[in-house]
């Protein structure tokens, strides 16, 4: 198994185009055009099956979808929550790139679009797409309307914030905890920050969460609860402790003015 997935996270990363730069290269243009190509083609895909079903239920266009010719009502609705998490999760990856690209396009290169963010993280994926199969090929009943609607509204949230955090953010938003304060480093407290001292992290957690119940996936859904919470436990507290000798005077008074908005992860005290 762990095999399989160092070859997903070798092919990711890139590492077969050995000797062509353009490729192996965060910033070469070869690598960058094609996750976006990719990316781009299977968001495209996704969201045509979408509207193929959207148009058959409400009868504007008979693809027979719902005539159970292809497959039963349980699992039309399965396909429907397999098409909205596919097109949120190239969204997520593209909008990382391309806010990248327009309000910090010093540090942009393919590594923004963070595909190969880490093993864990493709395991993660892995593990829900694992699940989702199970349940459409021996539980397609097993299912919830509400919390597909959850879900749906989460991951919109915690996109809208993330996104909006790294815009607001600009040139002091990086994917990497800086260690060192760069000349056009400062802290950000307005818009969002006003409220959320870490928005970036506070949209993904949620993000996370919303697109398992988006695919009813409940053991995915605790599963990635978990694991998230666990990443911003650890780091939360070791990038407010960076932060701290980048802004002594300012960032303790900022800190009692603003919350972190993911439950029981307590702050750094000094």
């Amino acid at each position: 198994m762990l095999t399989f997935i160092d070859r997903i996270q070798h092919r990711l990363e890139f590492r077969h185009w050995d000797g062509n730069a353009q490729f192996t290269s965060e910033h070469g243009l070869g690598r960058v055009s094609s996750i976006a190509c990719i990316l781009s083609s299977i968001l495209t895909a996704h969201v045509i099956v979408l509207l193929a079903i959207i148009l058959d239920a409400s009868a504007i266009i008979n693809f027979g979808i719902h005539d159970g010719k292809f497959f039963s009502v349980d699992r039309v609705l399965m396909v429907s929550q397999w098409t909205v998490f596919a097109a949120c999760l190239c969204i997520f990856h593209l909008a990382e790139f391309f806010v990248t690209a327009l309000w910090n396009p010093t540090v942009l290169n393919a590594s923004s679009y963070i595909v190969n963010h880490s093993k864990q993280y493709t395991i993660a994926i892995l593990v829900a797409i694992g699940e989702f199969s199970l349940r459409f090929t021996f539980f397609p009943s097993i299912n919830s309307k509400f919390l597909v609607v959850m879900g749906v509204f989460l991951v919109i949230i915690g996109q809208s914030i993330r996104s909006l955090a790294m815009i607001t953010c600009g040139e002091s938003f990086n994917h990497i905890v800086q260690h060192s304060k760069k000349n056009n480093h400062f802290l950000v407290t307005n818009g969002i920050y006003k409220y959320l001292r870490h928005p970036s992290y506070f949209g993904f957690f949620y993000w996370s969460i919303g697109t398992q119940l988006l695919l009813g996936n409940m053991i995915s859904t605790v599963m990635y609860a978990i694991a998230s919470w666990v990443f911003f436990h650890r780091r939360i507290p070791y990038e407010e402790a960076t932060l701290l000798k980048m802004f002594p005077e300012e960032y303790p008074i900022y800190r009692l003015k603003t919350y972190i908005g993911i439950p029981f992860i307590k702050t750094i005290h000094t």
